[in-house]
């Protein structure tokens, strides 16, 4: 489902960090995930900077590589993170 509004994008990026950080919590440190927590929270506080938030769009990219290798099965976060790159480019 397509995200609509700013509202609905940073509710959907807190969705992906706790489902990263749980990552964490059953695994220990990984170094990728923690990386992609420190990207998603730069997406988060970018959300209402369309200039910026698209200046983040690498870090984007990022974050579902890492995620869709840590989290293969969980096709809900990945098809999460599709609908947080088409915010990005289409209405930010």
């Amino acid at each position: 489902m397509a995200i609509q509004s700013v509202g609905e994008f940073e509710a959907i990026v807190n969705k992906v960090l706790m489902r990263a950080q749980k990552v964490l919590s059953e695994r220990g440190s990984v170094p990728a995930v923690e990386g992609a927590l420190r990207d998603l929270q730069a997406l988060f506080d970018a959300a209402r900077k369309p200039a910026k938030l698209k200046a983040l769009r690498p870090a984007l990219e990022r974050v579902t590589e890492v995620l869709g290798e840590q989290l293969s099965g969980d096709n809900e976060v990945l098809d999460q993170l599709w609908d947080l790159g088409d915010y990005i480019d289409y209405r930010a």
